[in-house]
């Protein structure tokens, strides 16, 4: 199943950390990809490590970013960021076990 955020993400970077459910268990392995605006092209990839943290450098200078997180036995996530100074400094990510 895909987990579309409503609500878009504030952040100052392309960097965070991703928990699974609330359990503040770190995600690891995760893969974590910048997308086009229509999520069809993978326009950057990483994966988390054993902290569960990713850190994507900027594909170009841009406000707006369409991020996709997905890992086996967990459910597909997708939501936007948006760039801002007086954001905090990283997000906080936290998916759930797929159904």
């Amino acid at each position: 199943m895909t987990v579309v955020q409503k609500q878009m993400s504030v952040s100052r970077t392309l960097a965070g950390h991703v928990e699974i459910g609330e359990t503040n268990v770190p995600a690891i392995g995760v893969t974590v990809e910048l997308c086009s605006s229509n999520w069809k092209t993978v326009l950057a990839s990483t994966k988390t490590d054993e902290k569960g943290y990713f850190l994507l450098e900027k594909a170009a200078p841009r406000k707006l970013f369409y991020i996709r997180l997905s890992a086996p036995g967990l459910d597909i996530y997708q939501l936007r960021v948006r760039i801002e100074k007086r954001a905090a400094p990283e997000l906080t990510i936290h998916l759930s076990n797929a159904t």
